[in-house]
């Protein structure tokens, strides 16, 4: 009975999005699905929520087609809990699209204002990453978690996160727009900066 309530939790979770898909396109994510779970399971992974692996990869794969979102997965090895690998694993998913982020505009920055000086840049996406860090916490969100024992008794982690992409832009520029001003270069190039960088962010979807 537990089993079946956690996977009627699982499909009403994600109703909305399945709604909108083909036949054909959830018959071919849960074959994937299938394969998938297969797989990670041979592998040692364990889901940590409720619900089955392979209903739960399903779910998740109609999600990423349905909406407009974008798929993080970070990562924790050797970790003394599951739960202290589960808050690892975001961090360094955080970390991940930061990094994104602040190579995006490293890249625009260098190309198309090359007025601007060595040390102004360097400033302007240090800052531009740590804002990123703190705006897109908030955004994002958990889909699932798997996990593993090692034979040391530690755990690896794997934390799968949506980020759902107008959300996401937003974030980046209320993090540009802060960068800019702690940089002080917001006066002079604050429009022209946000708008080349959400930009180059389009080009990637």
């Amino acid at each position: 009975m537990k089993k079946i309530l956690s996977l009627l939790i699982c499909v009403l979770m994600f109703s909305g999005s399945m709604y909108a898909q083909s036949k054909q396109e959830i018959k071919e994510a849960g074959k994937i699905a299938k394969t998938q779970a297969k797989q990670l399971s041979k592998e040692g992974w364990k889901l940590l929520e409720s619900g089955t692996l392979e209903s739960v990869l399903k779910a998740h794969a109609l999600k990423k087609k349905s909406g407009d979102v974008e798929e993080i997965v970070g990562t924790a090895n050797r970790m003394r809990s599951i739960n202290l690998g589960k808050t690892t694993a975001r961090n360094n998913a955080m970390n991940e699209y930061a990094e994104s982020a602040k190579s995006m505009i490293r890249g625009r920055i260098a190309t198309d204002l090359r007025d601007i000086d060595e040390n102004q840049v360097e400033n302007l996406v240090s800052g531009y990453e740590r804002m990123v860090m703190k705006e897109i916490n908030g955004e994002l969100k958990s889909a699932f978690t798997l996990y593993k024992e090692n034979k040391d008794g530690k755990y690896d982690v794997r934390g799968y996160f949506l980020v759902d992409q107008e959300a996401a832009s937003k974030a980046r520029k209320r993090a540009m727009q802060l960068a800019l001003e702690e940089s002080e270069l917001a006066h002079e190039y604050g429009n022209e900066i946000s708008n080349f960088i959400d930009e180059g962010f389009n080009m990637l979807k």
